[in-house]
């Protein structure tokens, strides 16, 4: 694994986690200040977020996969003219996605956000507008290989967003977490702006935006579809449940959020190298074992950190959020989830990247339907959070089993390959989501002092896993490289 490849995915790693802490703390702090209604709130405003970034239409994805090798070859106009005709697709697809929303709004769907009026829905479309404009700028800039420049406005937003949601929320409740959320996406626009002032803000050709559109579309639908796949839970509840069982299903969304951010840092580095080296043999089979490395390494260190988090969940929801303490099991469902589902992510890029982005995007739409099917039959008759994420929880690893799959003839070529790439994908995550499963059983079930012979239980039950699939990794010496410095230089 090359120390650029670790410098890039930790730097990235490193300032989504410094910025998620901040938006933990202010997502707990909200979950206390709103109570859970409240919490349910605002966690369903969040969705017209979620699609509102994908109202491109494929554009923007399209814009990913050519704007790489212009930008490399130096080919300053050729950029500059795929740059504007995504722009004027992002311009006319936001103007769409809030003329839905309005109308959506003046229906009165859906119900649970009717207490809030039309402020707080309007807020947040704003967001989610200037959250399109900096997507825009991070595909010109992440083509350039300026992660630095990507993931410091990130950080940017989410520390002085979260922080001024952190001390308005007390008295302005959900407008003031909109209105600290919308000054900090103001401040990362202006830093990439100045990182990249001559990406064109003026529209294009329209028929170089379809062009893009139509490149992207499949990329783009993939990643639809996994939006849904991830949001059903919160839209059954919003149909069946109450804003109180949203939000203490939100803690689980929290920490499933969590859980995925280290494999999306590395495919948002990967991704762009992937779809550069599309049609060189050598070069994507050069990025194909660094694709593979990283998947086992993820596969094999990040379930011990979540399980490990998974057993401490009941005391920390008794000490810190009582009102949330019937949410513990669906917290650790959700991690369990995400922990399957983060097996699939850096398999989906490469599946996208390299070529196979239809086959990917049919089952994706199979496993996303027969998760939506599942996840609505549950909420129907049991509208709780337990229930729904174990229901989501089981579409989560259907998703990620059948994605494994297409991926494993390129990631784990050979005799035994697909076998092989099964075990070492997902048995570390099943073995260790057991162990503690069974561990928050035994004792009293929010003791400190329970939970912490819980974690060195689950320590020693998973050190044979760590070292049968550890071979041959290298762990040990990059870290100590790490320490001394050396992946740096």
């Amino acid at each position: 694994m090359s120390q650029r490849f670790v410098r890039d995915t930790l730097g990235l790693a490193v300032s989504q986690y410094m910025a998620r802490g901040v938006l933990l703390a202010r997502g707990l702090l909200a979950a206390i200040a709103l109570g859970p209604a409240g919490f349910g709130q605002w966690n369903a405003l969040n969705l017209i977020l979620d699609y509102g970034g994908y109202a491109s239409g494929g554009a923007l994805q399209g814009l990913d996969l050519r704007l790489p090798a212009p930008t490399a070859r130096g080919e300053t106009e050729e950029a500059r003219r795929l740059l504007a005709g995504a722009w004027t697709m992002v311009l006319a697809g936001g103007a769409l996605f809030a003329l839905l929303l309005v109308a959506a709004l003046a229906s009165g769907r859906p119900t649970l956000l009717r207490g809030l009026g039309w402020s707080a829905p309007l807020l947040m479309l704003a967001v989610a507008l200037l959250q399109l404009v900096l997507q825009y700028h991070g595909s010109a800039l992440r083509a350039r290989g300026r992660f630095d420049a990507v993931s410091g406005p990130a950080a940017a937003q989410a520390l002085l967003g979260g922080s001024l949601g952190l001390a308005l929320v007390w008295r302005f409740g959900i407008s003031g977490l909109l209105w600290g959320w919308l000054a900090g996406t103001l401040v990362a626009l202006a830093w990439v702006r100045l990182a990249a002032p001559d990406v064109p803000l003026r529209p294009g050709a329209p028929a170089e935006g379809v062009r893009l559109l139509r490149g992207g579309f499949v990329v783009f639908a993939f990643f639809a579809v996994s939006l849904v796949l991830r949001s059903v839970d919160r839209l059954a509840l919003i149909h069946y449940g109450t804003p109180a069982d949203l939000g203490a299903y939100s803690l689980g969304l929290m920490a499933a959020g969590l859980v995925l951010y280290v494999p999306e840092a590395a495919a948002a580095v990967l991704y762009p190298r992937i779809a550069a080296a599309a049609g060189d043999t050598p070069g994507l089979e050069a990025v194909r074992g660094q694709v593979a490395r990283a998947h086992r390494v993820l596969a094999l260190l990040l379930p011990l950190a979540v399980a490990v988090a998974m057993v401490w969940v009941a005391p920390a929801l008794a000490w810190w959020l009582p009102r949330y303490r019937d949410a513990a099991e669906a917290v650790r469902l959700l991690s369990l989830g995400a922990l399957l589902l983060s097996a699939a992510t850096l398999p989906g890029y490469w599946l996208l990247g390299s070529g196979r982005a239809r086959s990917l995007l049919v089952a994706g739409l199979a496993c996303a339907a027969a998760t939506a099917l599942l996840v609505f039959m549950v909420a129907a008759r049991a509208p709780r959070p337990s229930p729904v994420a174990l229901a989501a929880c089981a579409g989560y690893g259907i998703f990620a089993a059948v994605i494994a799959t297409l991926a494993a003839r390129d990631l784990r070529p050979g005799p035994g390959g697909r076998w092989a790439f099964a075990v070492s994908s997902f048995l570390p995550a099943l073995w260790i989501a057991a162990a503690a499963f069974v561990a928050c059983r035994v004792g009293p079930v929010e003791s400190v002092l329970a939970a912490g012979a819980r974690t060195i239980a689950v320590a020693l039950l998973y050190a044979p896993v760590l070292w049968w699939l550890g071979r041959g990794l290298g762990l040990r010496a990059l870290a100590g490289r790490w320490v001394r410095g050396e992946a740096r230089a």
